[in-house]
């Protein structure tokens, strides 16, 4: 166990790398063709709730894509860490930085259903699995969240098949990359 937790760390730094080391114009570029291939997908054109994030470190960019959200007229849902756990908040306008420098919403916690979900992560494989920052966050939620159809925006290099999810991990329906 401690050689697979090892190579999964090992495996997140190379990539995180890989992306901290992208210029602004690279990420900007590869994520519009995401984003559009993202809005293309039937899925989300028949969800009513999607639940985003706020992109940081080069991930994806989510900016723009959960202002398009809004404009056609889906509840956006993004994350808000309190202690080992994120609670969805409706996007309104009014942001804050939380934990991990990340902007977060004001509001008070979501309890509808959620349609969809974009999941962030660091590494995916073909399976679905994912590494994300090691905290458990997302694989909390999700599993509080079972219905909703999960979809991971990355790069291509983002995909890596070498490792295999716990069993503890919640895998993503799809995965959407700029090829």
């Amino acid at each position: 166990m401690m050689i697979m937790n090892n190579a999964k760390n090992e495996l997140r730094k190379k990539i995180k790398k890989i992306r901290e080391e992208m210029t602004f114009d690279e990420c900007e570029s590869l994520s519009q063709i995401i984003t559009e291939k993202f809005l293309k997908d039937e899925r989300v054109q028949n969800s009513k709730v999607i639940m985003s994030y706020m992109s940081f470190k080069n991930e994806v960019s989510t900016q723009k894509l959960n202002k398009i959200l809004v404009n056609l007229g889906k509840t956006v849902l993004l994350p808000k860490v309190q202690g080992e756990n994120i609670f969805p908040i409706e996007m309104k306008g009014d942001f804050s930085y939380g934990a991990f420098g990340i902007l977060e919403p004001k509001g008070s916690e979501y309890f509808g259903d959620i349609d969809l979900i974009i999941v962030p992560g660091i590494v995916f494989n073909e399976k679905g699995d994912r590494i994300g920052f090691g905290k458990g966050f997302y694989d909390r939620f999700l599993s509080k969240n079972k219905n909703a159809y999960r979809i991971a925006l990355a790069y291509s290099f983002q995909i890596d098949n070498s490792f295999c999810g716990d069993i503890f991990d919640i895998p993503v329906d799809k995965i959407i990359t700029e090829k």
